[in-house]
């Protein structure tokens, strides 16, 4: 093959040997690479693991430019090609590979068996004795590393070979060692359980390829128990066993008796738990059923006892009339129960919307409790609304996950039942985003004799994690609810504010011309072609708003959906591009699709415990690594490092979906809400966006889009048992019971 030609795909092969190692990240095997092929010297640089000089590598690629290093071979795909001349064999035996081969006995195993020295280590490993100055232990130790290195070679050619090279190759081995092969072989969908970035349908194509029958209960249970957990991804704790068979169906297209058998084959296993309800089978993961009983049995439990030395409503009622100028706040007949309640209560729930006094609520029980001598604690599901919480109240308030104090090396939280929180009352802002398991974890972590009130809106978007938590409380009427629905006098002057309470009431909202505006804080700007409606919006956040006196980190844009010109991806592509573009000699780091440079706004999109770092939380990139594969990112508390394989925690942020920008507030929302996104328009989504604006909200869209969101009311349904197991209709759970995880 000569050392360069182009392939059917448009791809180039590349064929060369390795003399140099450039740089080399061990955690997801990004290299940059010195080839030598023929009289000519390349650089590559791509995913491979361990590479070592003296190897020959077949790389898929292409030729590209880069701003800083010029032209090199960028490859997706490689082959491992054994060295076969003789100096190359001397490099790759002395490359540290094999332990104890140095490049002078490289050399003399090379002089002595020639091209055939690696023959030999393979299959007559023996007669490396008949080297000069090689003894028997040294002989057994050069057999030993010869046959570990061995194996990850195999290991890696196994997992090329199943489309599973680069940063996922490298993962999966780092997960299982030389043990690779037999495990992926007995069991290939250990990897969609087991590997970050393995889905189903990788672990089933490497299924086919070896050998294992569509038909083979191994495969059938993986894929049910795969579809709970797509499930549990959309927000719901369990499925009924109809809608798992139904997805199981279509995702494994088998007959249904062989689904059923399957099924029943997990519940023996304890891989899934099933529950008897009115409507059918209810199947659960085990520890999600385990949890939304424990939560059930907690919450009722708290409900059924009196906090100790508790003051009555009565009570609290004069103290709050004699003490009525705290800071000038005076409350309404509807904040009065509330905090009345929240003080003699175990546990309260206060839900209301925008502008009807919540915060006023929290920094009055605030000031209440530590005039009763009770030590208090704010806590909010993510940094930003901790932050706002703790602005707004005068009082220290932090994420929940940082109050509950995750050990990574324990892998669980220090507080819990045996170690519980040091607090008389606790006060949780945006409960609506709190998750059944969080809030299992929260109530754990709840110390005897302590009181705790859960605050937020109902009417907004439910936790992205599953569970429905919050309004299950609310509708069960198990717990003290109490609910505000006057506007304050100053908050009704805002079009904001109105217009999320007729979205409440289920009136439509009032749309006013940005071109006809006069003063007020919602203003829309409607095209009908979503490729110009786009436009708009890189235009008002670079040119219209700044004139406004909104700078880039006032405005946040939010978005139903990730795809299309109105989608997160493009969006934040194009904002990228208009206000942190790319620079001469300035270090980046690529990820798929996304650039991540010195300045960029980003999302972290999934739970970090070993980092301390949570989903939902927003930073800025302070530093990216010279070699382009780290980055250092800070965040409101802390800086946090990110190598290759930890970035796709990461998304750029100058956009993003209006259900990762619940628990945050923006000087200015720019909200695209278009009829391209018909499938995701619904009422709570469009007042969760309206209610992220503290003093401009900005529509972009079309009125057709704008109406679809206000008039439907279907939300989509999340299947879950809380309220029912809260008000007596099924098993609750007891008040200890807990599961390890």
């Amino acid at each position: 093959m000569s050392n360069e030609q182009r392939t059917t795909d448009e791809q180039e092969c590349l064929e060369g040997c390795v003399e140099r190692i450039v740089f080399h990240a061990r955690d997801d095997g990004w290299a940059v690479m010195h080839l030598r092929c023929g009289s000519r010297k390349v650089t590559a640089v791509g995913n491979v693991t361990e590479p070592t000089p003296g190897e020959n590598l077949r790389l898929f690629g292409r030729w590209v430019v880069d701003s800083r290093y010029g032209r090199q071979f960028r490859f997706d795909s490689y082959q491992l090609v054994r060295p076969s001349s003789t100096e190359a064999l001397v490099s790759y035996l002395s490359s540290g590979k094999v332990e104890g081969i140095g490049k002078g006995l490289a050399r003399r195993l090379v002089e002595h068996f020639g091209e055939d020295t690696l023959e030999v280590l393979d299959e007559h490993p023996e007669r490396v004795r008949e080297v000069e100055g090689i003894g028997e232990k040294r002989a057994e130790a050069i057999v030993r590393a010869w046959r570990r290195q061995s194996r990850m070679r195999e290991v890696m050619l196994f997992l090329h070979e199943h489309g599973m090279g680069g940063a996922l190759g490298a993962r999966v081995a780092q997960a299982f060692g030389d043990r690779t092969i037999e495990v992926v072989e007995r069991d290939p969908y250990v990897l969609a359980r087991r590997i970050r970035g393995v889905g189903f349908a990788t672990a089933d194509r490497i299924a086919r390829s070896v050998g294992i029958d569509v038909r083979d209960p191994s495969r059938l249970q993986a894929g049910l128990v795969y579809a709970l957990h797509q499930a549990t991804g959309e927000g719901h704790l369990f499925l009924p066993a109809e809608s798992l068979l139904a997805d199981g169906q279509h995702l494994l297209q088998v007959e249904p008796e062989l689904l059923e058998r399957a099924l029943g084959q997990l519940e023996q296993a304890d891989e899934v738990a099933a529950e008897e309800t009115p409507l059918g089978r209810a199947v659960y993961l085990p520890h999600l059923l385990t949890a939304e009983r424990e939560v059930a049995g907690r919450m009722l439990a708290l409900a059924s006892q009196q906090a100790p030395g508790a003051p009555r409503p009565d009570q609290t009622r004069r103290w709050l009339t004699s003490h009525g100028e705290m800071g000038g706040v005076v409350l309404s007949e509807q904040q009065t129960r509330a905090v009345c309640g929240a003080l003699a209560n175990s546990v309260t729930v206060i839900t209301g919307g925008p502008g009807t006094g919540k915060t006023t609520i929290v920094r009055v029980l605030v000031r209440a409790c530590r005039a009763l001598g009770r030590d208090v604690a704010l806590a909010a599901p993510t940094g930003r609304a901790a932050k706002r919480m703790s602005e707004l109240s005068g009082a220290d308030a932090s994420t929940i996950h940082r109050l509950l104090a995750y050990d990574p090396f324990k892998g669980r939280f220090t507080h819990d039942e045996d170690r519980p929180l040091e607090l008389d009352t606790l006060v949780i802002d945006e409960s609506s985003m709190i998750d059944l398991p969080l809030a299992r974890d929260l109530l754990r972590a709840l110390p005897d004799g302590a009181q705790i009130a859960f605050i937020g809106d109902a009417n907004q978007l439910p936790s992205v994690g599953p569970g429905n938590f919050f309004r299950d409380l609310v509708s069960s009427e198990a717990v003290p609810v109490f609910t505000l629905t006057e506007i304050y006098r100053q908050a009704a002057r805002s079009l904001i504010v109105e217009n999320a309470h007729r979205l409440i009431h289920g009136e439509k909202p009032t749309l006013v011309p940005w071109k006809k505006r006069s003063g007020e804080d919602c203003l829309f700007v409607h095209s009908r072609d979503p490729n110009v409606a786009a436009d708009l919006v890189i235009r008002a956040v670079t040119r219209e708003l700044p004139r406004l006196s909104f700078g880039s980190e006032d405005v946040q844009v939010i978005t139903p959906m990730h795809r299309g010109p109105l989608g997160v991806r493009e969006l934040n592509r194009r904002l990228q591009e208009s206000l942190n573009p790319e620079r001469p000699q300035r270090a980046e780091v690529r990820y798929g699709d996304m650039v991540l440079r010195e300045g960029d706004r980003v999302l972290q999109v999934a739970n970090n415990y070993d980092k301390g770092v949570f989903n939902g939380e927003i930073g800025r990139v302070a530093r990216v690594d010279a070699s382009g594969r780290s980055v250092i990112v800070s965040f409101e508390e802390q800086e946090v490092g990110y190598e290759q394989s930890d970035l796709d925690q990461l998304q750029l942020a100058y956009a993003m979906t209006i259900h990762k920008s619940q628990g945050s507030e923006y000087p200015c929302a720019v909200i695209v809400m278009h009829s391209t996104h018909y499938i995701m328009l619904r009422r709570n989504l469009l007042y969760t966006a309206l209610t992220r604006a503290e003093k401009l909200a900005v529509i972009i869209g079309n009125s057709a889009g704008v109406m679809r969101a206000a008039q439907n009311i279907e939300e989509q349904r999340r299947f879950t048992r809380l309220a029912e197991r809260l008000r007596g209709e099924a098993p609750a759970g007891g008040e200890g019971l807990t599961l390890d995880l």
